[in-house]
C-alpha cells in the first residue's frame, strides 16, 4: 500500500497517474523465431550498463512477442522519433498473430535476420545476457553489439495515452 505525503493512502488511479509521468522513450522491439518476425511497442526500455554497454527492456509475458523472445539470443530496438506514432500504434495495437506488421513498415534485417526499424532515431541490435522475472514482466537484459544513429531527432515521448504529441 502506497502512502501519500498527507499519510493517507494514494488512491490508485494517483498511483498510476503518477507512474506515467516518469519520461520514457517509445521504441519498437524486433526478434525472430524461425521464419516469424515477431515485434511490439515498449516503452520500459533503458540503459543499465555501460561498460558492457546494456539495454533493459521490460515486457509482459501475456504479449505474443514475448513467446518469440523466450529463449532467442538477439533482439532489436528501434527508437522511434516524434513523427512515428503511427507506427507506435501498428506495434502496440496490433498482434503478429492478426497481422505482419514488419511487412507494413520498411525494416533492416541486422545480426542473425532480426528486424529493425530503418526510419528512426536510432537503433540497437542486442544479444541476450540475462531474463528477469518481474511481477506481471520479464525483463530482457542485452549487451548491444551494434549501434546505429539513423535520424538523431528527438524521440517520441511515451504520454500514457494513445494520441499523437500534442493531442493530448
Amino acid at each position: 500500500l502506497m502512502m501519500s505525503s498527507n499519510g493517507k493512502p494514494t488512491p490508485p488511479e494517483e498511483f498510476d497517474q503518477a507512474l506515467r509521468l516518469i519520461p520514457a522513450p517509445v521504441a519498437i522491439v524486433g526478434v525472430r523465431k524461425g521464419d516469424v518476425l515477431g515485434g511490439l511497442t515498449a516503452a520500459w526500455v533503458t540503459r543499465v550498463s555501460i561498460d558492457p554497454a546494456l539495454l533493459l527492456v521490460s515486457i509482459g509475458h501475456q504479449r505474443h512477442t514475448w513467446k518469440l523472445l523466450e529463449g532467442a539470443e538477439q533482439f532489436t530496438i528501434s527508437i522511434l522519433a516524434e513523427g512515428q506514432v503511427s507506427e507506435a500504434r501498428l506495434f502496440g495495437l496490433k498482434s503478429r498473430i492478426e497481422v505482419d506488421k514488419w511487412a507494413q513498415v520498411d525494416h533492416d534485417l541486422l545480426g542473425n535476420g532480426i528486424p529493425a526499424l530503418r526510419h528512426c532515431t536510432s537503433r540497437f541490435l542486442c544479444q541476450v545476457e540475462d531474463v528477469i522475472r518481474t511481477g506481471d514482466h520479464y525483463c530482457f537484459v542485452g549487451e548491444i553489439i551494434a549501434a546505429e544513429v539513423v535520424d538523431g531527432a528527438p524521440a517520441l515521448p511515451m504520454r500514457g495515452a494513445d494520441d499523437p504529441p500534442g493531442q493530448d
